[in-house]
This record gives C-alpha cells, structure tokens and sequence, in this order.
C-alpha cells in the first residue's frame, strides 16, 4: 500500500510581510506620514515586490496605510478625533462585553485578571527606563483589556475588539506626559472592574469600565492633542 505524505503547511510570504510592517507602524519605525518604499522593503526582506504589495492592501484594509494614486502609499496619519472615535468604539465593545463575561469568567479567569493588575506597577517600579515601563506597562493593561473582553465569548466581538489594538497601540506611542502620575488611579479602576466581575454585578461592571475608560480616553486625547500642537508650532 502506498504511504501517504502529510502535506507541509508553511505561512504565506505576503502574511509574513503584512506582520513585519505592522509592526514596523505600530512602533512607528515608519512613522505616520512617511512613504513607503515597496522596492527597499522587497530588498531588505529579500522577497519579490508582489507580496509587499499584497501586504500593503492588506495594511490599506485595516487603515494603517493609504494609498494615493500617482504618488505611492504612505503611512496613515491620524488626529486627535481619529483617535476619539476608535476609543468611542473601544469602549462600546467592552461594555458590550461585559453583559456574558459576567456569566463566562471563572475563578481563575479572575485570578489571572488581578495578578495583571497587580503586575502594572510592578512592571513599571522594576523597569530600567522610562520607555521600558511605558511598553511593558502598555502590554499588561492591553492583555487586561484582550483577556476582558475575550471573556465574552463572542467570535465576531473579539475580531472587531483586535482589529483596533494596532491603532490603540500607535495612539499610546504618542509622547504621554502624565502617565506616570495616573498609574495608581489606573490600578484601582482596574480593581473595581475585577471586584464587579467577581460579583457577577454586570450594572457595577459597566460603571467601573465606563469610567475607566472615558477617563483614559480623555486623558490619551488631551496628550494626543498637545503633541499635535507642540509637532503645529514646530512646522
């Protein structure tokens, strides 16, 4: 009898490209506003130009670039209300999330939410620079937020939530002058949301997240939009 082969699953290139230049705009190594040189990115990657620009209209989907016929593509810049509008809609799938994480999270679903909690000012007290805190800080409140709402066990919620964590992530790239100084408020509010999920009280839940996130959110844009002024003034 014949043997049979297991087929060899390999990831595509253009899939490989896309998380590299993501990832690349998320860290603002291309910082927004800059073009993109498809020719240099196929040298350094060392693949052809078909799967950078496959990459590229993938990126164009989700907003982080655009392309601008006759001119070539280039990283998108967002304002201030770019960003209020990707938080409005942040905040109206967390809470959306909240009605079944309620009934979903176990014990040790909220466990592990606290020990996150626990971890932000640990993280930044331990960490040997500003910056270094600032991005391990980042991580652990957007691993409280992704581990939150993936408690509601909705598939289509959860891809909506992520399809913004590229932007949330570029807008706290953005020099942040009193984040430091909100730590501690930050993890109390992180507390009370755990303490109302654990009581399974959804109403508690949903006001300890609203405001929680409309005070980040104010607080984000307010630095967002002294940048922008400060990055006017310089022009």
């Amino acid at each position: 009898m014949e043997r049979r082969l297991t087929a060899i699953r390999t990831e595509r290139v253009t899939d490989t490209v896309y998380q590299v230049l993501r990832e690349r705009i998320v860290e603002r190594q291309f910082p927004p506003g800059s073009k993109i040189n498809v020719d240099e990115i196929a040298r350094q990657l060392d693949v052809s130009r078909t799967p950078v620009h496959e990459a590229l209209a993938m990126l164009a989907t989700d907003g982080l670039v655009e392309v601008r016929p006759r001119r070539g593509t280039f990283v998108t810049e967002f304002t201030a209300t770019d960003y209020a509008e990707t938080l409005d809609i942040r905040r109206a799938l967390e809470l959306l999330a909240c009605e079944t994480a309620v009934d979903n999270a176990t014990p040790a679903d909220i466990a592990e939410l606290r020990t996150l909690v626990d971890g932000m000012p640990e993280v930044v007290k331990n960490a040997s620079s500003t910056a270094e805190a600032a991005r391990l800080h980042d991580a652990k409140n957007l691993e409280f937020h992704m581990k939150l709402v993936g408690l509601a066990g909705n598939r289509r919620l959860i891809a909506l939530y992520a399809d913004l964590r590229a932007h949330l992530q570029i807008a706290r790239a953005h020099t942040a002058t009193g984040w430091l100084e909100r730590v501690p408020e930050e993890t109390r509010e992180h507390r009370e949301i755990v303490d109302a999920l654990e009581l399974r009280d959804v109403a508690a839940l949903k006001t300890a997240l609203d405001a929680h996130l409309r005070r980040s959110a104010a607080s984000l844009i307010g630095d967002i939009s002294r940048a922008e002024g400060r990055e006017g003034s310089s022009r």
